[in-house]
């Protein structure tokens, strides 16, 4: 099974109202006149974004961000955050005062430190009847807080006559309705909740379906984690994160040039890093012998995740790695990864395009940024060419 409609199908995720989601789901919707307002949880901005689907082709009519309270970058999955959702609150109702949408859909984007997303191999597919117990059997152990405090999404990805792959979605019951609560306080009520990297997949299925005999790892460089997804063409084998992300760059700098990461922010954006080719000469680089560590680190986790999918595979590579995310507008970032692990390296905004409704292209980092948010428009609005 591929993921297409992955947002649409762990159900119990999803609020709404259940006549339009049955409708939503059925494909019923027409898409030209399925409006979606997507709005995005991240740990360094809250984003919206409005838009629609319109002959395959992504139509935006709006987007804004603001950036988010500094709390979110240090929340993990187990944590209760409910104080620091509310906090989002006044800044939502800012962000929206001035932000004009019609929508039929609002699916709200959840960080991916924000929940447990886990990847399950089951030897044995179990039956219908036994599958919840089974999935619990699995997840228990690692959960840091009862079971029954989560709510647990899953859904079988690959399934063979004698095993099967699960992804698992869970997330703390109280964080999860408190983000329901204020949503439903300052716009409406969410028809659909799904963790960032789901929705960004969405994007990028069309590429994946394309090159159905590739192995293409979607690689989501996040703020506090990296998201590495990888794919057999279409079908979703590996999802696992990395607790490395941007943020881990901007304590670097800050801490090394004594400033505010408010400033090493600033310097991230707009000094050199990596040079525009891969060379010996990269070490001399100032910049990135601040940065050398962290980053280092993270492409030692991403190399050790395809070893462990290709020895579990018997594949013989990695063909090509795309990268999204604030991160991947790291000038040059691409190069620099492309020459350490020496595998083909892209950035989403080479594959996905999307225009406003007046037809101005949206700029490519923007595309990287809001990659997620694009994928609910895209994914969210029928489930044509979904497998």
């Amino acid at each position: 099974m591929g993921i297409g409609g992955f947002i649409d199908s762990i159900s119990s995720l999803f609020k709404g109202n259940t006549q339009q989601e049955n409708e939503f789901k059925s494909g019923n919707v027409p898409e030209n006149n399925s409006k979606i307002l997507a709005a995005d949880f991240g740990s360094s901005s809250f984003k919206l974004l409005n838009g629609y689907k319109k002959n395959g082709e992504i139509k935006i009519s709006g987007l804004n961000t603001v950036p988010s309270d500094s709390a979110m970058s240090r929340i993990s999955y187990f944590e209760n955050v409910s104080a620091e959702i509310e906090a989002f609150k006044t800044k939502i109702e800012i962000l929206t005062a001035n932000f004009s949408a019609e929508a039929d859909n609002l699916i709200v984007s959840l960080p991916d430190n924000f929940s447990f997303i886990n990847l399950i191999s089951l030897d044995k597919v179990p039956s219908e009847e036994a599958f919840n117990e089974v999935i619990k059997s699995c997840l228990e152990p690692d959960l840091p807080h009862s079971y029954n405090l989560w709510q647990v999404a899953s859904q079988v990805i690959d399934k063979t006559a004698k095993s099967c792959n699960v992804i698992t979605l869970s997330t703390l019951k109280k964080n999860y309705d408190t983000i329901v609560k204020v949503m439903n306080s300052v716009i409406a009520e969410p028809d659909y909740i799904s963790a960032s990297a789901f929705l960004a997949h969405e994007a990028v299925y069309p590429y994946l379906e394309k090159n159905a005999e590739k192995n293409i790892a979607v690689i989501g460089l996040g703020n506090v984690t990296t998201m590495v997804s990888i794919f057999k063409g279409q079908n979703l084998r590996f999802m696992q994160n990395v607790y490395i992300g941007g943020y881990n760059f901007t304590l670097d700098i800050a801490n090394s040039h004594h400033i505010a990461t408010l400033e090493a922010e600033s310097l991230k954006r707009n000094e050199l890093f990596f040079l525009p080719e891969y060379a010996p000469q990269q070490e001399k680089i100032q910049n990135f012998t601040l940065i050398k560590a962290s980053f280092m680190e993270l492409m030692r986790g991403i190399f050790c995740f395809f070893e462990s999918y290709l020895n579990k595979y018997f594949e013989p590579k990695i063909d090509e790695i795309i990268i999204y995310g604030g991160g991947a507008n790291f000038k040059n970032i691409d190069v620099m990864m492309n020459g350490l692990l020496n595998m083909p390296v892209r950035k989403s905004s080479s594959i996905v395009k999307a225009d406003f409704v007046n037809g101005q292209p949206l700029d490519e980092d923007s595309v990287n940024l809001y990659l997620p948010l694009i994928g609910a428009v895209r994914g969210g609005v029928s489930n044509e060419g979904k497998a």
